[in-house]
C-alpha cells in the first residue's frame, strides 16, 4: 500500500511540474505572457500538494490543496477581466470612449472616408 501511495504521489507531482514547465513556456511567447505567468503561479501549489501525497504528509497536502484551489479561483478571475482589458488595448468596441464600433467617427475614420471620396491615389492602410 506504501508502495501504491508513493507512486500516486509521484506521478501528480510529475504531472504538476509538467504544468509550471508548460506555464514558463508559456510566458515566453508575447502574446501569452500574462496566462503563462498565471499559469505558471497556479501549479506551484500544485507541487506543493503533490509533495504531500509523495511524502505521505497530510497537512502539506492539505495546505497544498488549499492554496491550490484559491490560486485557481484567483486565474479564473484573472482571465475574466484580461479579455475585456486586451480588448481595450486593441482597439474594441467600448461604449462612449471614441474607439472603432462605438459610433463616434475619429479624426482617421473622416481622413479615410475623405480620400476614398476624393479618389486620392494614396491609399489607407
Amino acid at each position: 500500500m506504501n508502495f501504491l501511495v508513493t507512486a500516486i504521489g509521484a506521478l501528480i507531482l510529475m504531472l504538476s511540474l509538467a504544468g509550471v514547465a508548460f506555464g514558463v513556456y508559456m510566458s515566453t511567447h508575447p502574446k501569452t505572457r500574462e496566462a503563462g505567468k498565471l499559469f505558471a503561479v497556479w501549479w506551484v501549489p500544485g507541487v506543493a500538494a503533490a509533495l504531500g501525497v509523495f511524502m505521505r504528509d497530510t497537512v502539506t497536502f492539505a495546505i497544498g490543496m488549499f492554496c491550490f484551489v484559491v490560486a485557481g479561483a484567483t486565474l479564473l478571475l484573472k482571465s475574466g477581466t484580461s479579455a475585456s482589458s486586451s480588448s481595450r488595448k486593441r482597439g474594441g468596441s467600448q461604449p462612449g470612449t471614441g474607439k472603432r464600433g462605438s459610433g463616434v467617427r475619429t479624426s482617421s475614420t473622416r481622413t479615410t472616408r475623405e480620400n476614398r471620396t476624393r479618389g486620392n491615389p494614396r491609399k489607407a492602410s
